[in-house]
């Protein structure tokens, strides 16, 4: 196949400046508030800001226990009340029964990951009741890793015979255009899949396209629960986004304090809009589109802008498909490991140092995906003021094939027929959210704070009766943050009773040989019952300062002068190496 590079004298100069200027917004922002927090507190635009910003804080902390209490709620209800013989739930058998289920097509993006972090991945898929009937494996290897075919290769031997169909695809490197990462991985691989799908020719029965990283562990229920969505639907919206909430039930014994904080947090913020009400769901590293969606949409971007590419996925198909996507929250928790420290056997402080290392690197990845604001703002702005169709700098294209030609449709599309515009203002409030308020807020904070102390000029009335009545919604927002934690840990206790279930299932079931049941074996299950753990509810400020500011203000800085990110592979724990 041949790979053509587009040059940029073939577009438009003029969307230059708006993609600039949309990108660095986060960065112009916070500038903006320094500048008139130095001009002293008694500024209207500090008081209206501070008043704001703190209301922001206190709302989300407020929707984040609403979600993490009806997500360990619902969690409880619709699969923890299985009889005690084993995981098979009625959902298995009605869909055993329904001709008309979906197939899962997923993919398993990985680069230079261990072979035990994928066969304990595949085991648990594998060990699903139906795998061997319903599930298409595919992994979605780099050719930058050495011997990355051998290594699918060997997978495939050893899996291919607990699944309907195993295969794997391998995205080139040096593509002109793209951005090393998840995205353009999984971009090659679903038009790759799609166009293995058409060839088959199967138009009876849908499919959904999964996506996960390297070290998910998907439960039978997250499958059986998109089975029934389509056997009980009379909803006829074929663009439609699956989306679960993660939970770090395996390594979070081994790695700092701090760093376990930051993940529980990460979590936190995903599960604060995962309930049925919520206008805007947005997925955190594991979802299920159709392919009805994808092939919409035109799959996954794979430039710059696509480096968070789960928000990045659901931003494009919300405003592709002129906001008609549907999201569907999926109450089976994702388990995922913490990022590992490269140290693990050189004394305390070696290894607390590599694990902070380790964890703000991926922070810092993270909050690269401040891009996605930028992308947000212009598609906005789009929906209003008429721009020229805006092509990429240097889109990749591959070959002439339909099936894996063309990408990353970033363009403005003038006329839209959006009219949920209420849904559309929360999108933007939780772009706010993700991308803007931490550093804010800590800046605020900090103003408040200090300039009554060092400013020659005393509060005005206003002023002060604003710094009062902030200090209150600090604290109450402290406040939602410890209970929010404290509904994490009976959320992370149901979700871990629930992997328990299903892993012991596993290990006493027939359809998995030795080899198949081996990595099962080794899967650790991480239980916050010690009094040790209560640390957590005092470094959640520290660690959103930390793997949260920090790492934004490091963003908002380096973005006025690229787009493009060194993308690294967090480190996975070995759990053999712990047993």
């Amino acid at each position: 196949m041949r790979y053509i590079g587009i040059s940029a004298s073939r577009y438009k100069v003029g969307l230059l400046p708006m993609r600039y200027l949309a990108r660095v917004t986060p960065g112009l922002s916070t500038a903006i508030l320094i500048l008139f927090s130095i001009c002293g507190i008694n500024s209207c635009f500090f008081i209206i800001f501070t008043i704001f910003c703190h209301m922001f804080v206190v709302s989300f902390a407020i929707r984040s226990c609403v979600g993490m209490f009806i997500v360990s709620r619902e969690l409880r209800r619709k699969h923890l009340n299985i009889g005690s013989n084993g995981y098979v739930s009625d959902d298995t058998n009605t869909l055993m029964a329904y001709e008309q289920r979906p197939l899962h097509a997923i993919f398993i993006p990985n680069y230079k990951e261990s072979f035990d972090t994928l066969r304990e991945t595949l085991s648990m898929l594998a060990s699903h009741a139906l795998a061997k009937i319903d599930y298409e494996i595919y992994l979605s290897m780099e050719q930058n890793e050495k011997a990355a075919d051998t290594k699918a290769h060997t997978l495939i031997s050893e899996y291919s015979k607990y699944f309907r169909h195993m295969s794997f695809t391998i995205h080139p490197s040096g593509v002109t255009g793209e951005a090393t990462g998840k995205s353009s991985n999984i971009n090659w691989a679903t038009r790759s899949a799609a166009r293995e799908i058409r060839s088959k020719n199967d138009h009876k029965r849908k499919y959904v396209l999964t996506i996960m990283d390297a070290d998910t562990h998907l439960l039978p229920c997250y499958f059986e629960s998109i089975g029934m969505y389509y056997m009980t639907t009379t909803d006829t919206n074929e663009y439609i986004m699956f989306i679960p909430p993660i939970v770090f039930d395996r390594n979070a014994d081994a790695i700092a304090p701090i760093v376990r904080c930051a993940d529980m947090l990460w979590s936190a913020a995903g599960i604060a809009s995962l309930y049925e009400s919520s206008r805007i769901i947005t997925p955190t590293s594991v979802y299920s589109v159709s392919l009805s969606l994808a092939e919409s949409v035109d799959f996954w971007d794979s430039g710059p802008e696509a480096i968070g590419e789960d928000l990045h996925m659901f931003l494009k198909c919300y405003f592709e498909t002129d906001g008609r996507m549907k999201t569907v929250p999926i109450f089976s928790p994702a388990s995922h490991c913490n990022v590992a420290p490269e140290v693990l056997n050189s004394g305390t402080l070696a290894w607390l140092s590599s694990s902070h290392k380790a964890r703000f690197r991926q922070a810092c990845r993270h909050m690269w995906g401040m891009v996605d604001s930028g992308y947000t703002i212009r598609r906005t702005v789009g929906l209003f003021v008429k721009f020229e169709e805006n092509k990429d700098y240097s889109l990749p294209q591959y070959g002439d094939d339909k099936a894996v030609s063309g990408n990353l449709s970033n363009g403005f599309k003038f006329g839209s027929r959006i009219s949920d515009y209420w849904r559309l203002l929360v999108l933007l409030h939780r772009m706010y959210e993700a991308h803007f308020l931490p550093l804010h807020y800590f800046i605020d904070v900090l103003a408040c704070s200090i300039l009554p102390i060092i400013s020659n000029t005393s509060p005005s009335k206003l002023a002060s009766s604003v710094l009062f009545y902030t200090a209150h919604l600090r604290t109450a927002a402290y406040i939602g943050v410890v209970i929010q934690t404290a509904l994490y840990e009976r959320f992370h206790a149901s979700a871990v009773r629930l992997r328990r279930k299903v892993i012991n299932s596993a290990l006493s079931s027939t359809d998995l040989d030795d080899d198949g049941r081996d990595p099962l074996k080794h899967i650790p299950l991480f239980d916050r019952e010690s009094a040790f753990y209560l640390i957590d509810y005092i470094l959640f400020p520290i660690a959103g300062t930390i793997f949260g500011a920090i790492p934004a203000l490091k963003t908002q800085i380096l973005q006025f002068w690229t787009d493009n990110y060194n993308y690294e592979v967090s480190l996975k724990p070995s759990n053999r190496q712990r047993l």
